[in-house]
């Protein structure tokens, strides 16, 4: 299985729009519950108010960075869908290295983002994530 840690940015110069308001935070979730369902196996997705986390696998490796953007084109796509404007993003994506041994800590740790960034007392109050899949044996 090849593992995946990488986060999504919004580019913070030209966009202030949020991703976590009720109309884009619904958006954003299906397009990563979908995404999550058909594309990979998804451990942990976090929708922050500028960028979004992903923790995931997959059997066969693949290129992180097109893989970012197929996320991001399709996150746009619901926005136009729902007559919002579209996000302006970053290029590319920020990867962190993850093994199995290391994957309990990174869902971890991506769950706690909330509370690190002083949104919820509580990683459980925070309403735009999900941990569709279980983690692997090992980690």
């Amino acid at each position: 299985m090849h593992l995946y840690d990488i986060t999504l940015m919004l580019n913070r110069g030209a966009e202030t729009r949020r991703l976590t308001t009720s109309s884009h935070g619904q958006a954003v979730g299906e397009v990563l519950q979908h995404i999550s369902a058909k594309h990979v196996t998804m451990y942990a997705w976090m929708v922050m108010p500028d960028h979004i986390h992903l923790l995931f696998g997959r059997e066969e490796p693949m290129d992180v960075e097109e893989f970012a953007g197929l996320v991001k084109r399709r996150i746009n796509k619901a926005f136009d869908r729902r007559g919002m404007q579209k996000m302006r993003w970053l290029d590319g994506c920020v990867k962190y290295d993850v093994t199995v041994e290391t994957l309990r800590r990174a869902r971890d740790h991506i769950l706690s983002n909330p509370v690190r960034g002083q949104h919820v007392e509580k990683p459980e109050d925070w309403p735009h994530k999900a941990t569709p899949a279980e983690l692997p044996a090992g980690a």
